[in-house]
């Protein structure tokens, strides 16, 4: 009675990000490709095909990876092997998608030197825990946009004011008055700004000249006379969402006429009167 073996049939994927790349954790082509060929023989699988991409893991339309998914999907391969994971790619959510959708072709991926199943765990657990930070992050905006639109005042005030905070019940209530040092320099920027007809920086020269110095004590720049004649805090308006991190959609800005119009900066000087 003779018992037949089926040989696995594998095929090899390599990559590095740049061209003449000796090293990235040890992976040259030369070393992937020396290290994925001594699994294949331990494994007994048999290599019937291999595809290398020079281009960054995070790019999903590396031309060599989308050939190899496609092949072996066509030619009914076993098994892909990666020395690492990271050489399959960079970003978790096509990671898992494309692992999980050659799994249910019957295709496994596997690495040659980590625990693949174990990489991808922590996968799993990064996607949940950047999910669960992103809906902590919406819901800590929506409180405090609500708390915006009833005018509460949050973060640092912008030069001229000070924050007082009292206590109303059990809440401490969060505003802002003018402050008595920064508030005369506002006024003079204001007056140049309007009365003058002078540019930002000759406005800060001018406050140079006068002696006023900004909140770390050194001269104002002209970028910073710009920033606050130009705060919407100045005109009584507070503003949230003006500023989404980086890569996080744009919102719609947050609008509330809050400020006493004794606390107004504006064009009316005569709100500004000591």
């Amino acid at each position: 009675m003779t018992t037949s073996v089926e040989t696995l049939r594998a095929v090899e994927y390599r990559r590095v990000s740049t061209a003449g790349q000796s090293g990235e954790r040890h992976s040259s082509l030369e070393a992937q490709e020396a290290r994925i060929r001594d699994y294949c023989v331990k494994r007994g699988a048999v290599l019937v095909a291999s595809f290398t991409d020079i281009c960054s893991g995070r790019r999903d339309d590396r031309a060599e990876y989308q050939r190899m998914v496609q092949y072996a999907t066509k030619e009914s391969v076993d098994i892909i092997v990666v020395q690492f994971l990271d050489r399959f790619g960079r970003r978790p959510k096509e990671i898992l998608r494309r692992i999980w959708a050659l799994e249910d072709s019957h295709i496994t991926v596997e690495a040659t030197d980590e625990d693949i199943k174990e990489e991808l765990m922590l996968l799993i657990k990064s996607g949940i825990a950047g999910q669960e930070s992103r809906r902590t992050s919406e819901r800590l905006r929506m409180t405090m946009a609500m708390a915006t639109r009833k005018g509460t005042h949050f973060g640092r005030p912008p030069y001229g004011f000070r924050q007082m905070r009292r206590l109303v019940g059990e809440k401490v209530e969060s505003t802002w008055e003018h402050d008595p040092v920064e508030a005369p320099v506002v006024r003079e920027m204001v007056r140049l700004a309007l009365e003058g007809n002078l540019g930002y920086k000759r406005i800060a020269d001018r406050l140079a000249d006068l002696g006023h110095r900004g909140r770390h004590r050194g001269p104002f720049s002209a970028y910073t006379i710009m920033k606050i004649l130009t705060n919407a805090a100045l005109r009584g308006e507070l503003v949230f969402g003006k500023q989404p991190k980086k890569g996080t959609p744009k919102r719609e800005l947050i609008r509330v006429w809050s400020l006493s119009k004794k606390l107004w900066f504006g064009n009316c000087m005569e709100l500004w009167a000591v």
